[in-house]
């Protein structure tokens, strides 16, 4: 078989759908019943060696392809970590695209688009949908992330033959918003990366003392800082734990600064000020693995998930999780973490208390941990989105 891919999603800085995109392109690439494979950025093809350096991240897209000497389209380029901009430069690079597509569509490529809006193809489609968040939750994204979401994912629903749901939640979510027809949606796992792992304590000191932190002593939180990570919630319930475990077990809060943050930068300031929190920002994926080993609890009450993929990373880590009963996460966590009501301030204290002062249950909850994560596996995702393409065929 044939695949071919939009790459937009693998530009820098890589974000959860670009880890996705990457993952299931490596795994795919190693499969014997893939004759070629490629991809595509604007007006320019991906083969060979090229496209692995492009999915390695060895090639940077916005380096690869030159800003256009068309003057709209040059601004566009440099206005490309503007947000409100991204609509506007996706509609610029699929027109230069057209061409392209329409000769791979003659070649019999399947193609799949990783990132919800699929570009006009004259031939066999695939579409994943991670979440539809925008929906119910509206105010958890971007006014222009959720205007375009709307304008553009029911056609992209009808184009695909089949939709690939990140989990069985996000399934009954485009069943009952969109009227997707059930047969057409395809639940599949994301996969934890063989990197999360438990490490030894002599590999993870350089990066703990370099923040302050001890080994096992602390509460980890990572993710975007975004409303519907709940973090607000989280700090609040961190402030009602006795001034003593605040101290013995501070609060990290780890992840590139999102939107609509200035509730949460008022609430953490007092406890940056007492060293009982720490907010170093964005770190790099080497250090942050070492990180994830070694948290006491690592508190992901979040509000919303499509699958909520940090929470298999930390139990893949060796650490206990305390998360939301929301959404998909009782799906990935599968008894496997401490659940809570998100919305309860008490209730999260009540957990994070709970874990922080109680080993046995710590040690429980880092062994079913263990076990879930196995289960989750990038090459069990690839071989069932294989399977989907294979129906196609």
């Amino acid at each position: 078989m044939k695949l071919l891919f939009d790459l937009n999603s693998l530009r820098p800085p890589r974000s959860g759908i670009g880890y996705y995109t990457q993952h299931l392109l490596e795994g795919l690439s190693a499969l014997p019943d893939v004759d070629d494979i490629a991809g595509w950025a604007a007006d320019r093809r991906f083969y060979g060696e090229e496209f692995d350096a492009v999915v390695r991240g060895e090639m940077d897209l916005w380096k690869a392809i030159p800003p256009s000497s068309e003057k709209p389209v040059g601004l566009i380029n440099r206005l490309k970590n503007w947000p409100a901009i991204q609509p506007l430069r996706t509609a610029v690079h699929r027109r230069k695209s057209k061409d392209l597509r329409r000769d791979f569509a003659r070649s019999g490529y399947i193609y799949h688009e990783t990132n919800f809006i699929a570009s006009r193809y004259k031939g066999p489609t695939v579409v994943t949908v991670h979440d539809v968040s925008h929906v119910p939750h509206p105010e958890f994204q971007a006014r222009v992330t959720v205007e375009y979401l709307n304008r553009h994912l029911p056609g992209s629903l009808k184009q695909a033959q089949v939709i690939i749901a990140d989990s069985l939640y996000t399934k009954k979510d485009l069943v009952e918003i969109y009227r997707v027809p059930e047969q057409k949606v395809v639940p599949i796992h994301l996969g934890v990366e063989a990197s999360f792992r438990p490490y030894p304590n002599e590999v993870c000191l350089p990066v703990l003392e370099a923040l302050g932190l001890k080994r096992g002593g602390f509460v980890l939180s990572v993710c975007t800082l975004q409303p519907r990570k709940n973090l607000p919630r989280l700090v609040q319930a961190f402030a009602k734990l006795p001034a003593d475990m605040r101290q013995t077990f501070p609060l990290v809060l780890i992840g590139a600064d999102g939107w609509q943050n200035s509730e949460l930068l008022t609430l953490i300031e007092p406890l940056l000020e007492s060293r009982e929190a720490v907010m170093p920002g964005y770190l790099r994926r080497d250090d942050l693995l070492k990180l994830f080993a070694s948290a006491a609890v690592f508190a992901y009450p979040s509000l919303y998930e499509g699958f909520g993929l940090p929470v298999a990373e930390a139990m893949a880590s060796g650490v206990p999780v305390l998360t939301s009963n929301l959404t998909s996460i009782p799906e990935v966590c599968a008894g496997a973490a401490l659940e809570v009501d998100a919305y309860s301030v008490e209730d999260i204290a009540s957990g994070l208390q709970r874990l922080l002062s109680d080993s046995t249950l710590r040690d429980q909850l880092v062994q079913k941990g263990l076990r879930r994560a196995a289960e989750l596996t990038w090459e069990s995702t690839v071989a069932q989105t294989c399977s989907v393409y294979r129906s196609l065929i």
